[in-house]
């Protein structure tokens, strides 16, 4: 709904939706929860770096950083810090209906598979209206992190721009409104050209800023192709050809070619920057973006951060990032095009425990998109054999369970009898113990054996974080547990070698049909691993080393050396990434062979082993 003149927004057009306004006619104010985030781990990180400290002038900078979150919260609590951003890029859902996927290679020659998992819905009650009422109050809280000589990039489609243009408009005002990109996706070929209408090829990018005397704004130019010549025929003698308001759509542009080319990704079927996110856009598009308007050392805001691309053109360009994302495919992809490149480390946080009261405050039920029907009243555990049987729904936050499969102090942790048979035990995090196994010929150790409550006819299962996002669906955000294997074995006094050898999966016939045919065959499953040396208490966990495959390059280091300083007793953390976007922990207390003893130098002992998911193990689980 449009409303004429007299409207609030001060005799112009005003854009009116469900929820805009509440009983008294008052503007529904954005909703402030003040929420601290915290910092799950850090890869890559220089010691110097502060990593609590992301809103202070340290001398240092602090570490580039990848929030998994509401981000409506994570701007909330980003405003909180009181944490000025320089430019935000935003490219939101579209309102489209559908639900998009990430397809992941696993495999190679004739085993090859390609294993489709969520990335995020676009479906919103309501439609538009939805779409909008989302936005609003992220906008408002983006529009308040600006800087004053920020800017602000919105990509949409043409179904909703009109929409996006009047919120943008009300936000940051219409004085503030620079340029209408139209962006030229590329050629039209295949099934494009059967559409009874004229070829949609473009898709828009609002331009605003904070304040249109004082923005930031570096001029592009395209080189002058070989042969250019100006109207009377004189060789150029500029910097190039100016870019105008509409990318990709005269002959200058259309002659770039590689990285450069402003031609999508998405109709490039061989196209190296591919991670198998369905949206993932150009690097070559977010570069004249952020090029243009962030300087060397600003910080770059994406509240939807995907793939990541905006991240890793800000990196290469020498800016400082923050990418936000709710979905743990997006924020797996992110993280996995960060690890390796150059630049500072990467702090991946979260607002887990504020997500949870937030689903409790709204009146959500995570069993109903568990698809568990909820036990009558607040059972106490019961134990026969070595099995749970039957658990009642708890309010506590924290999952402990013990070795003998008895779990107690669960977080909505259920049991059911499925189809097969067999009961399941969901719960948001596990801490198990992990048997061992040694092999005392090769002085090395690996954990092999599991729980036994992965045993007999019991499933273990995470509850993931889609739970908590926008647009759940049932059985969307529950998957089986699996355990990390590795070897490890001490080279010198400060030296261990470490080989990750696969995964065990605590039931493969829970698994969707493609990755159960693979769960067999090692290291397929695994997209990335890390790991941390732990002395004492050292929270948050710092990876000295992490190797993640890429879409194209599916090979993975799967050997490693790590500086071992923690004496003859310490922590190890192996954690595991898998192309399902589960993260599991092993966290090995291990003791190692005095090298200057007649016996056995090199021998490492596991005194302990326990596989951590959820808590434990932040990134992608809830």
């Amino acid at each position: 709904m449009i409303r004429g003149p007299g409207a609030q927004s001060g005799g112009g057009l005003e854009l009116v939706w469900p929820g805009k306004y509440d009983a008294a006619g008052q503007r529904v104010a954005v909703p402030r929860v003040h929420p601290t985030l915290q910092t799950d781990f850090v890869v890559g990180a220089d010691p110097e770096q502060q990593l609590g400290c992301f809103g202070g002038d340290e001398a240092t900078p602090p570490p580039d950083r990848l929030i998994v979150a509401d981000n409506l919260l994570a701007m909330d609590a980003l405003q909180t810090e009181s944490t000025p951003v320089d430019l935000i890029v935003a490219d939101p859902p579209f309102s489209t209906g559908t639900r998009f996927d990430v397809v992941t290679r696993v495999g190679e020659g004739a085993t090859r598979q390609e294993i489709r998992s969520p990335a995020y819905s676009d479906r919103w009650h309501g439609g538009a209206a939805g779409l909008i009422a989302m936005l609003d109050p992220r906008l408002r809280l983006a529009h308040a992190l600006l800087a004053p000589h920020g800017s602000l990039y919105m990509h949409v489609d043409p179904t909703v721009g009109h929409a996006v243009k009047l919120l943008l408009d009300e936000i940051f005002g219409p004085g503030c409104f620079q340029r209408e990109i139209v962006w030229r996706i590329g050629w039209v070929s295949g099934f494009k050209t059967k559409a009874r209408n004229w070829i949609r090829n473009h898709d828009l990018i609002f331009f605003y800023v904070k304040d249109p005397k004082r923005f930031t704004f570096n001029k592009l130019y395209v080189p002058y192709p070989p042969g250019y010549t100006r109207r009377d025929g004189s060789p150029p003698t500029g910097k190039g050809v100016p870019l105008d308001d509409v990318w990709n759509g005269n002959d200058v542009e259309h002659g770039l070619r590689g990285a450069d080319s402003m031609d999508s990704i998405q109709i490039k079927s061989f196209s190296r920057e591919k991670t198998g996110y369905a949206t993932q856009k150009n690097e070559s598009l977010l570069r004249r973006i952020v090029a243009a308007s962030s300087n060397e050392g600003d910080l770059v805001l994406d509240p939807f951060c995907g793939s990541g691309t905006t991240l890793a053109v800000a990196r290469a360009l020498g800016r400082r990032f923050i990418g936000i994302d709710t979905s743990r495919s997006a924020a797996q992809i992110s993280l996995r095009r960060m690890v390796g490149a150059p630049g500072a480390g990467l702090a991946v946080q979260s607002l887990r425990t504020t997500e949870r009261q937030a689903l409790r405050a709204a009146g959500h039920d995570w069993a109903q998109f568990a698809g568990v029907q909820p036990e009558a009243g607040d059972g106490e555990p019961t134990q026969a054999g070595s099995a749970v049987q039957r658990l009642g729904r708890r309010d506590d936050v924290a999952v402990s369970v013990r070795a003998d499969g008895v779990a107690t102090d669960a977080d909505c942790l259920h049991v059911e009898a499925a189809a097969d048979g067999a009961a399941e035990l969901i719960a948001w995090s596990w801490r198990l113990s992990v048997p061992t196994v040694a092999d005392d010929s090769a002085d090395e150790t690996r954990p092999t054996a599991l729980p036994s409550v992965f045993g007999g006819r019991t499933v273990a299962k995470a509850i993931e974080r889609d739970v908590v996002g926008p647009n759940p669906m049932p059985g969307q955000g529950l998957l089986p547990l699996a355990c990390p294997r590795v070897r490890v074995q001490r080279l010198s006094r400060e030296l261990l070698r470490v080989e990750l050898c696969g995964l065990t999966e605590g039931w493969p016939a829970a698994l969707p049909a493609r990755a159960a045919e693979v769960a067999a065959s090692g290291l397929d499953l695994v997209d990335g691993w890390a790991l941390d040396v732990q002395e004492g208490a050292k929270l948050p966990a710092e990876f000295s080393f992490a190797s993640f495959r890429h879409h194209h390059r599916r090979t993975l280091v799967a050997t490693a050396d790590v500086a071992w300083g923690a004496g003859p007793r310490g922590t190890l953390r192996v954690r595991t990434w898998d192309v399902l976007q589960r993260t599991a922990d092993l966290v090995l207390e291990i003791e190692v062979g005095d090298e200057t003893a007649a016996q056995a130098p090199t021998a490492v002992r596991v005194v302990r082993a326990e596989l951590q998911v959820g808590d434990g193990a932040e990134l992608g689980m809830g």
